[in-house]
C-alpha cells in the first residue's frame, strides 16, 4: 500500500452513509474486507464501517483502510479517549446515540468515561453450544422455560428449568 496516500488526519470515506457500525481499535488490527458490514441482521448489514484508531497506528493500515473505503478518525495519541471520539462522531457524522457491543475492556471504558445513558439486558432461555460463547464448557444449546422472576430494588432474579422435551426433540 505504499502507493497510497495517507495523509494525516481523519478520513471520513462515506459522509452520506444511512448508518455506521463503530470498531474501536486502537492498533489497528481488525482485516475488514469491505466498507461496510454484511449482515443478513437488520440491525447490522450495510452499515458503513468507522475504525477508531490511535495516531500511531501503521500508515500502511490507513492506507488499506482508505484503498477499501474504511472510514476512521484518531481518537488519541496512544491510548483512545471516548468522550473526545463521540464528540468526533456527532460532529463528523451526525451520529448522536449509539448502542454498546463491546467486550468487558471497552465497556467498562465506556463506563469510566460515564456516557452510559441506559443498560438494557435481555434474557433468552438458551444456552449457546460449540457456535457461541458457552455458558458451559463443553455444553451444547439447550433450551429453558422461565420458573419465575422477582423484582426487589433493582434486582431482577430470574429462574429457568431446563426444557426436557426440547432436549428429547434433539438428542441423536
Amino acid at each position: 500500500y505504499q502507493d497510497i496516500p495517507v495523509p494525516e488526519g481523519d478520513h471520513i470515506a462515506d459522509i452520506d452513509a444511512k448508518f455506521y457500525a463503530v470498531a474501536f481499535d486502537r492498533h489497528g488490527r481488525l482485516g475488514w474486507k469491505t466498507p461496510m458490514i454484511m449482515d443478513d441482521d437488520p440491525g447490522y448489514g450495510d452499515a458503513h464501517i468507522i475504525e477508531v484508531l490511535t495516531e500511531g497506528t501503521d500508515k500502511r493500515y490507513l492506507a488499506y483502510l482508505r484503498r477499501i473505503g474504511v472510514s476512521y478518525i484518531f481518537g488519541g495519541k496512544d491510548e483512545i479517549d471516548i468522550s473526545f471520539v463521540l464528540a468526533k462522531l456527532k460532529k463528523q457524522f451526525g451520529i448522536e446515540k449509539m448502542l454498546l457491543e463491546g467486550g468487558s475492556a471497552l465497556n467498562g471504558t465506556f463506563l469510566a468515561a460515564d456516557v452510559i445513558d441506559e443498560l438494557s439486558l435481555i434474557y433468552v432461555p438458551i444456552v449457546a453450544g460449540e457456535e457461541g460463547k458457552p455458558l458451559f464448557a463443553e455444553g451444547a444449546q439447550k433450551a429453558f422455560r422461565m420458573r419465575g422472576s422477582a423484582i426487589k430494588d433493582d434486582t431482577v432474579w430470574v429462574r429457568m428449568e431446563a426444557d426436557r422435551d426440547t432436549a428429547k426433540e434433539d438428542a441423536p
